[in-house]
């Protein structure tokens, strides 16, 4: 479930101009990188773009792979980009798309009640894109007006030309077309975890990485690039995840094969998920999720329509657990198997009558599976204090909560869970308990109840 930010994100395979992107890169750059520095290059007009055949040059070197030809790039004003990108946002991300997923995000108290992804993305279009390559037209965009006197463009044209050239060599899928998916997130995740090592090691190489010059220049210009968003934490998080741990994943596949052919293999079997690219060792081992199926509309009554279902993987659920007393999300999100949600509703969405949240009008159904019993038990055990801390659930019994506008039920098996969101308590307790029918564990055979 990686809506909002998550789509407007795959719309335009974009870099994203702040801080955590390179603070990855340095320490990338620190963990053994033998490259040598050739300095800065140097000054030019401010209109102007870098020499793109120079710097496919060096990509192709550090990437090892060859364009067929180079790509169509253009300089454009933020307020252009803004403009191009919303409209493009509109066209594959439809307005009554967006609005499900900002009720689920809601719900759950990942977003803000007043919060508009438009508007969200708006900003990011508007302040934090440095540039973007369309795997759709196959052209690359370099947004003007970024500091470090060119350096920032620099690093942004590697970046972007990586996409470029392994489009060119393995034929990248956009991943909007898949949908509002963990493994969609995974497959972007590989996109830009690569094209962040590859800039990195470009900066390493030409930009003065390791004495200080160019690179410090850049480190200041992506600093103040970086400190203008007042992001909400889940949309920034879901915006710097296919960077930052994408990069990571990149990095260990590259360790681990002796250079790109693990990594050049994986355009052929990208992740299958979040949980893949959190833990590299799963991915090698071909660990996929568990498939769960949901039978949720045959517990509702008449009136109810399902307006968006898709996959909770392990990054959702680190989220939603994330900000508690020591933030042990990520050791109870750790043992995730597979996932699954489903929101059905009464009426329309939005209503004027019911803002969302809207609670009295909608049935949300969330199920996950665990690698062990140990793992269930460690997520139910983080769960309630998420729960209070996102939406004020209340505890009215066990495993049963109010909330503002409705209530909540938990039902558990040794490894699974079951979080149902309605109206009432009844049909809460009865979607807990019943709506996660049955459980298919890859290589288990038969699919079994859970």
């Amino acid at each position: 479930m990686q809506p909002g930010a998550g789509q407007e994100n795959r719309s335009v395979v974009a870099v994203i101009a702040v801080v955590g992107v390179v603070l990855v890169g340095l320490a990338l750059l620190t963990s053994g990188s033998s490259s040598k520095s050739s300095g800065a290059p140097p000054a030019r007009s401010a209109g102007a773009l870098p020499d793109v055949a120079r710097i496919a040059r060096r990509v192709e070197a550090i990437r090892e792979l060859r364009f067929r030809r180079l790509p169509t790039t253009r300089l454009l004003a933020p307020a252009q980009v803004r403009r191009e990108s919303l409209a493009q946002l509109d066209r594959g991300y439809p307005s009554a798309r967006r609005r499900t997923d900002e009720e689920v995000l809601k719900l759950l108290g990942l977003l803000d009640p007043r919060a508009d992804l438009r508007r969200v993305a708006g900003t990011i279009f508007g302040e934090q894109v440095a540039g973007f390559y369309d795997v759709r037209s196959r052209r690359l965009t370099v947004v003007k007006g970024t500091g470090g006197a060119g350096l920032l463009q620099e690093i942004t044209l590697a970046h972007e030309l990586t996409h470029a050239v392994e489009d060119q060599r393995f034929g990248l899928r956009d991943p909007e077309s898949l949908g509002v998916e963990d493994r969609a997130t995974g497959y972007t995740a590989l996109l830009e975890g690569t094209a962040t090592v590859v800039m990195t090691r470009y900066a390493s190489r030409n930009l003065g990485a390791g004495g200080g010059g160019g690179f410090g220049q850049l480190l200041d210009a992506l600093s103040s690039a970086g400190s203008g968003g007042d992001l909400p934490p889940y949309i920034e998080a879901s915006l710097l995840f296919p960077y930052v741990s994408g990069a990571r994943f990149v990095s260990s596949l590259y360790d681990k094969g002796g250079g790109w052919r693990l990594v050049n293999a994986a355009f052929d079997r990208p992740p299958a998920s979040t949980e893949q690219v959190l833990h590299p060792e799963r991915y090698l081992r071909v660990e996929q999720p568990d498939r769960l199926t949901l039978r949720t509309r045959s517990l509702l009554g008449g009136g109810w329509r399902r307006v968006v279902s898709g996959q909770v993987g392990e990054f959702d659920t680190r989220q939603l657990l994330a900000g508690g007393a020591g933030d042990t999300g990520a050791r109870a999100a750790a043992g995730w198997g597979g996932g699954e949600y489903e929101l059905f509703r009464t009426g329309p969405l939005p209503a004027a009558d019911c803002p969302a949240p809207c609670r009295r009008r909608d049935a949300l159904v969330m199920a996950w599976t665990w690698d062990t019993t140990r793992d269930a038990r460690q997520f139910q055990a983080a769960l309630p204090a998420a729960l209070a801390r996102r939406i004020a659930a209340r505890p009215t019994s066990r495993d049963r909560y109010r909330v503002p506008g409705g209530a909540l039920a938990v039902a558990s098996t040794p490894r699974s869970t079951t979080l149902a969101m309605a109206p009432s308590p009844r049909l809460a307790t009865l979607l807990a308990s019943r709506s996660l029918a049955r459980v298919t564990r890859p290589g288990e055979g038969r699919p079994r109840r859970p």
